[in-house]
């Protein structure tokens, strides 16, 4: 018996759903925050879609209300018992089809900025890949156990959930920063002048 399979016993099946449901409800919705902080947010988002050049020009503005729209609708959906499988395949289908346009951009050479939180981002590459992947099997996960099992509702198990799941999601949130902060640094140290 492997450490994981002690962990799922010792904590249940219907906590990972919940912290992973959480997980996938706050990076959602810290993505349609970030791109409702300013009226240009959604614009500067749209034109990144342009540069990932799988769209024509005239279908990104609307492509990317319908990416904000499918982000906050999949944040209701999750929220609410008797939406979860549907919120959760939302979730995968959207991150599906994100993590497609991004495998399509790089391997055509373009490296547009990820706006997915809204703010300038690092240009794409294996690690918003792997990220989404990541979310997408989150999602598969969460989706499973919900039709196999029933949800758990006691408010410790919830805010439990919740304390586990904020600091995973400011993890995936942030992790372009996280990421330069242990990044080399390319920069050759500068000697002060003598004057």
């Amino acid at each position: 018996m492997g450490l994981p399979k002690l962990i799922v016993e010792a904590v249940g099946m219907g906590y990972l759903e919940l912290t992973g449901r959480c997980l996938l409800g706050l990076v959602f919705l810290a993505a349609v925050v970030g791109k409702l902080r300013n009226r240009s947010a959604i614009d500067e988002f749209a034109d990144s879609i342009v540069q990932f050049g799988v769209l024509p020009a005239t279908w990104t503005r609307p492509a990317a209300r319908l990416v904000l729209g499918a982000e906050g609708v999949i944040v209701l959906l999750l929220a609410v018992p008797g939406t979860m499988p549907v919120g959760y395949l939302l979730a995968i289908g959207l991150l599906g089809v994100l993590t497609g346009a991004m495998l399509v951009a790089v391997r055509r050479g373009r490296r547009p900025a990820c706006l997915c939180f809204g703010t300038a981002g690092t240009p794409i590459g294996g690690r918003h890949v792997a990220r989404n992947i990541l979310l997408m099997a989150v999602a598969v996960g969460g989706l499973l156990v919900t039709v196999l099992n029933d949800p758990p509702t006691g408010i410790g198990e919830v805010l439990l959930a919740a304390a586990t799941a904020v600091p995973l999601a400011a993890i995936v949130v942030r992790l372009d920063d996280i990421v330069d902060l242990f990044a080399p640094t390319s920069a050759s140290p500068t000697t002060p002048s003598r004057t």
